[in-house]
């Protein structure tokens, strides 16, 4: 193997926490090195002080094609040739993927100074469609695309000009949101990129996708490297151990839907986006999962039923109670909680603390004769905090100071904490490392159990598989199959995306 990035006793310690303790790692030149741990384990630290957001403490060292690396400093990376799609994309919302883009690799300008829009709308349009996305419009703020779609943006933003300085292809969680079928596609472009001499860095909580591209396997655990073995030598259940340190208790939900319910969640008529004249029920006690290709409308189902997206049409109704489009607070009131799939931007106030946080959604539970008991909220919220095993040194700490699986658990923390009638899920396993999805799986079959409608929009079918009672399939905006029982199968459910996308294709 042809050294490319050499890293030693790379060490970060923040108030309170060593992030980063004695951290190494080599990757070779033309290779796919996964870097799998729970989260908390050190792999964001490692990623930030590469891409120069973190500065190293002292002692750390690199190479890069045996020249010296200055951890810590971003300017230095991309000199080097370093190039990243981060979790949280980086992409400025009110601008199109033109604009992106081009703020990205360098904006093309004619003589004058002037910028040639149509150069960039093209460069836009070639990156995207080498990444297999033919369906997204360049021209709209990426705010109003889909999670995959700005996963894309972002992805060919960083390829640009991979031909002539890219050494280093650094992807952080970059299929979080999408449907396998998109998975392939990204696959494809990193093997097109290894086959040409590029090292890719893939960190990733989706085990399966790291036995489908990578060569080695780094596993971290408290900041530290475990090991590193190639993938020929792993098994699943043999990584996962590996990475808790444990075996890992894995079981199908236990709830039932209940029979004769009433009430729930229903939907009559909903349009907006691709969506068109959906009807939908989801009874008290089922759990309900959606799945779908880029496009199909899954990606704005839970934003329209919730409020977060304004809808052209249609009702949407908690047990019988209707509620108004375009109002997330009256959702609420209704007894309807969800997460969103962005938490970065729809999900998380970044600044404020976890405990904020975890109770901004209902304030007034902790509200006493004109004032907040902050020792309620406080004794509330660390009750959660040990109930979701959500690592922070103190509920005062920002919820910016969390990893991202975190993050999610707070988000979900505060779902719960309002007990509600309907539960909507969008991705809500997003970021979450193996033994946390474990216990966000069973917390879903727990709300069933107490009464909750559950929705649960996703892109991981086999997580659905194992927590839905039935799982829709939708695609140009309306509901085409269903399955449950026995034919409610990962494979099932995997064929059926893939002849809507024959279909969407002819």
């Amino acid at each position: 193997m042809s050294k490319l990035l050499e890293v030693a006793d790379l060490s970060k310690t923040f108030p309170g926490q060593v992030a980063l303790d004695g951290f190494d790692v080599v990757l070779g030149a033309g290779r796919t090195h996964a870097v799998v741990g729970q989260n908390g384990s050190g792999k964001s630290t490692f990623i930030k002080i590469l891409a120069g957001y973190h500065q190293p403490d002292g002692g750390s060292s690199a190479l890069l094609n045996g020249r010296p690396l200055r951890l810590g400093d971003g300017p230095a990376a991309k000199e080097a040739g370093i190039r990243f799609v981060h979790q949280d994309l980086g992409l400025v919302d009110g601008l199109n993927a033109v604009e992106n883009i081009s703020m990205g690799v360098g904006y093309t300008t004619r003589r004058g100074g002037r910028i040639d829009w149509k150069a960039d709308t093209a460069r836009a349009h070639d990156g995207l469609e080498a990444l297999g996305f033919h369906d997204i419009d360049v021209n709209i703020p990426v705010g109003m695309l889909a999670p995959s779609q700005k996963t894309a943006v972002a992805v060919a933003r960083s390829m640009h000009g991979w031909e002539e300085n890219a050494h280093l292809l650094v992807l952080d969680e970059p299929t979080a949101s999408l449907p396998g079928v998109d998975v392939e596609r990204l696959f494809t472009a990193i093997r097109l990129m290894k086959d040409r001499g590029v090292a890719i860095l893939y960190v990733s909580h989706h085990i399966d996708e790291v036995f489908a591209i990578a060569d080695a396997v780094t596993v971290m655990r408290d900041g530290r490297r475990v090991s590193t073995t190639p993938t020929a030598d792993l098994d699943h259940d043999g990584l996962i151990e590996m990475m808790i340190g444990h075996r890992l208790e894995r079981t199908r939900h236990t709830s039932q839907a209940k029979v004769g319910a009433t009430g729930g969640l229903r939907v009559v008529g909903l349009a907006g986006g691709p969506i068109t004249n959906l009807d939908l029920v989801v009874l008290p006690g089922e759990i309900v999962g959606v799945a779908g290709i880029t496009g199909s409308g899954r990606e704005l189902l839970a934003p329209l039923i919730t409020g977060q997206t304004p809808s052209d049409a249609g009702e949407v109704a908690v047990d019988g109670r209707l509620v108004r489009n375009y109002a997330p607070r009256d959702s609420i009131r209704a007894g309807m909680a969800f997460v969103p799939a962005d938490r970065a931007t729809q999900g998380i106030v970044p600044l404020a603390s976890v405990a904020h946080n975890m109770t901004l959604a209902n304030v007034s539970r902790n509200w006493r004769r004109g004032r907040l008991r902050h020792k309620e909220e406080i004794s509330e919220c660390a009750e959660l905090i040990d109930q979701l095993t959500i690592k922070t040194s103190s509920p005062h700490s920002p919820i910016v100071a969390l990893s991202g699986g975190n993050q999610q658990k707070v988000l979900f923390g505060r779902s719960l904490r309002l007990q509600p009638k309907v539960l909507v899920l969008d991705e809500p396993t997003c970021g979450i490392d193996v033994a946390a999805k474990e216990q966000i799986l069973k917390l879903i079959d727990q709300a069933a159990q107490q009464g909750a409608a559950v929705l649960v929009v996703s892109t991981d079918t086999d997580e659905m598989v194992r927590v839905a009672h039935r799982i829709i399939i939708m695609s140009g905006g309306s509901i085409t199959e269903e399955f449950s029982g026995a034919e409610m199968t990962a494979e099932n459910v995997e064929r059926a995306q893939l002849r809507t996308t024959k279909e969407v294709s002819r």
